[in-house]
């Protein structure tokens, strides 16, 4: 009901207001007939009342004695108050030959009325030579001549007419007034709200620097799209601020992994191979005999310092992996056979276009470390807290953009939770994986999709642009673009 409150109460405006104009002009109608049908009465009126007197100029016999003269007649019926005027009309007897025989003051200009009229014809409607309307009649008199009545429906009638003509106008005028008011405001308010409101749903706050909603006549709605455009470019900012935030970090954080993986490869991995050789050649000088205790010490020795050796090397390899340089292809191949040394009974599969064969392999070292700390923390997350025995990971094209997943077959967990989350926010609460995986995303310019039910495994999506192929000018990862 709300989402259409405004359309009905326009539509309930509209609808009154045509009705009213339609019942305005069938009033204005109607007035018009009713005077119309009023004028002939009264002209035929007039006319009857003379012709039914005695003959004009007197017969013999008992009408003549006992009968008005007709002089007389004649003279009282010209006296009616409405034809005092002689633009009001008038009364003429007139011959067999159309010669006037008598007439009421100034109604001899009314003999031209007299051509196309017909004794016993209904009252008709005829102009005079200035164009004005007369209601014309005649009757026949018992002599042989005529009586035409005229009466002008323009003079008597304009009073009461321009009183009506003035309210039903006024009324119609209202009317169409108020319906084209409306038409206008569905136009210019109704409408362009309906398409703020769609395009509002629809826009990225944070991915568009500039959102024009409304350009039109109406400084209201211009006001807001003003505001709106305003918080959208704040919005924008703000993301882009985030983002190159977001970059800093991460690129801190892998300067400090190189650091640290250089430090501890030309310090304590060098130390410990240092120390193995030393140990083998302490091993050469002792006694051959298998059973010395100083033989088996060094043994011991050796094995002990090799393993930590071992584990130096793979915490450089972690902290600065050697495999970026290979290639997407490569690295996700390197790290799903790491996980299944690691976790033994879990099987990885990376499963990769061959359309986009050669995209993966130019990727920028940028894109490639970061969706393989993605599919890192994924598939550790799915295998340590899922529970996950198969892992599958994939790369398209989906449009103009690459779809990159990881999908498992673990326990999952109710995904619906974490719709509109901040990811930054899970951070605080112990959910580092979502919100590091969140990091690279941005860093990637990307959107992250997380598909989950408790009992149903796990599907993250991100889908980033296709980064250009080497030599085409292009931002660098993570920073704002214009």
């Amino acid at each position: 009901m709300k989402k259409h409150l405004l359309l009905l109460l326009m539509l309930v405006v509209t609808l009154f207001t045509a009705g009213n104009f339609f019942v305005s002009l069938h009033a204005f109608r109607t007035q018009e007939s009713a005077m119309d049908s009023m004028m002939r009465s009264y002209v035929l009126d007039l006319a009857e009342n003379f012709s039914n007197t005695a003959a004009f100029t007197g017969g013999r016999g008992q009408a003549q004695r006992h009968g008005m003269p007709g002089m007389m007649r004649f003279r009282m019926l010209s006296a009616d108050p409405a034809l005092q005027s002689p633009e009001a009309g008038g009364l003429l007897v007139l011959s067999r030959e159309g010669r006037v025989i008598s007439a009421t003051p100034g109604a001899e200009r009314l003999l031209p009325l007299w051509k196309g009229s017909a004794p016993d014809e209904a009252p008709r409607e005829a102009l005079d030579a200035k164009g004005e309307s007369y209601y014309v009649v005649v009757r026949p008199l018992d002599n042989g001549n005529f009586v035409l009545a005229a009466v002008s429906r323009t003079y008597l009638l304009a009073p009461l007419t321009r009183v009506w003509k003035t309210w039903i106008l006024s009324a119609m005028t209202t009317s169409a007034v108020v319906l084209a008011g409306m038409l206008l405001l569905w136009r210019w308010l109704a409408v362009p709200l309906r398409g703020i409101a769609e395009r509002l749903g629809n826009v990225g706050w944070g991915k568009e620097r500039s959102v024009r909603l409304y350009s039109g006549p109406l400084a209201e709605l211009e006001s807001l799209s003003s505001v709106i455009e305003r918080l959208a470019a704040e919005s924008f900012e703000k993301e882009e601020l985030k983002k190159r935030y977001v970059t800093d970090l991460v690129q801190a954080q892998e300067a400090t992994r190189g650091q640290l993986a250089r430090e501890l490869h030309d310090g304590p991995l060098q130390s410990t191979v240092a120390a193995v050789k030393r140990i083998q050649l302490a091993k050469q000088s002792a006694p051959s005999d298998a059973d010395s205790p100083l033989r088996t010490y060094l043994d011991t020795a050796e094995e002990v310092v090799q393993a930590a050796a071992g584990e130096i090397r793979s915490y450089c390899e972690t902290l600065s992996p050697s495999w970026v340089r290979l290639g997407l292809s490569s690295a996700l191949e390197e790290i799903a056979g790491r996980f299944a040394r690691a976790y033994e009974g879990v099987e990885i599969d990376v499963d990769i276009d061959m359309e986009l064969e050669e995209t993966a392999a130019a990727l920028p070292e940028e894109h490639v470390l970061s969706l393989a700390r993605i599919f890192q923390e994924a598939a550790s997350n799915s295998v340590r807290h899922g529970g996950a025995r198969f892992v599958q990971v994939e790369l398209h094209k989906e449009g103009d953009l690459l779809r990159f997943s990881v999908e498992d077959d673990g326990s999952g967990f109710d995904a619906y939770a974490y719709v509109g989350t901040d990811f930054e926010e899970l951070r605080t609460t112990g959910h580092r994986g979502l919100a590091n995986i969140n990091e690279r995303v941005r860093l990637l310019r990307g959107t992250m999709r997380i598909s989950s039910r408790p009992g149903k495994g796990c599907l993250i999506e991100i889908l980033f642009p296709n980064p250009p192929l080497p030599g085409e000018d292009s931002p660098s990862l993570g920073q704002a673009s214009s």
